[in-house]
């Protein structure tokens, strides 16, 4: 196995990150539109406080990490890994691993002192990715995140 993993910019090819997102998103169940993750993954691709990581075999993508800073009082710096995606077939072989890694290094470069990720009730449900996840080191803070739209048909 020769996965590497590497940060995307703006002025690359992301068609294939855009494909695993979508994927992704699909099999997860939720009904953001493929043209909406395209652009949103174009757009998050060219902040400077934010990451589009890709682990690559042989030049072909298998997996997908995206994250996102932000600064608030309590902690400073900190972030949150929006998206964790490999495909099936690569599941159990560390390419998560190898995006987590990555992801950790970029944000301390960016100076966070530790970022979230959130588990769906579908992903715990279906992949017991609390486990998985904790496994990795992170661990529940015991808080209730909860969401309000602010557009009236949400995405």
């Amino acid at each position: 196995m020769t996965v590497k993993v590497r940060q995307l910019s703006s002025g690359e090819d992301l068609s294939a990150a855009i494909e695993l997102l979508q994927r992704f998103f699909a099999e997860e169940g939720f009904s953001t539109p493929a043209a909406v993750i395209a652009q949103n993954t174009r757009t998050l691709a060219g902040l400077p406080n934010c990451a589009l990581l890709t682990a690559e075999d042989d030049g072909k993508a298998i997996g997908v990490a995206t994250l996102s800073l932000e600064f608030g009082i309590e902690f400073g710096w900190s972030a949150e890994m929006g998206d964790l995606y490999v495909l099936p077939e690569w599941r159990g072989k560390g390419v998560s691993r190898l995006l987590v890694d990555a992801a950790e290094a970029f944000l301390r470069t960016k100076g966070a002192v530790g970022y979230q990720v959130t588990v769906t009730p579908f992903a715990e449900e279906h992949h017991a990715l609390g486990q998985f996840y904790e496994k990795l080191g992170f661990e529940s803070e015991g808080r209730l995140i909860l969401y309000k739209w602010l557009n009236s048909g949400g995405v």
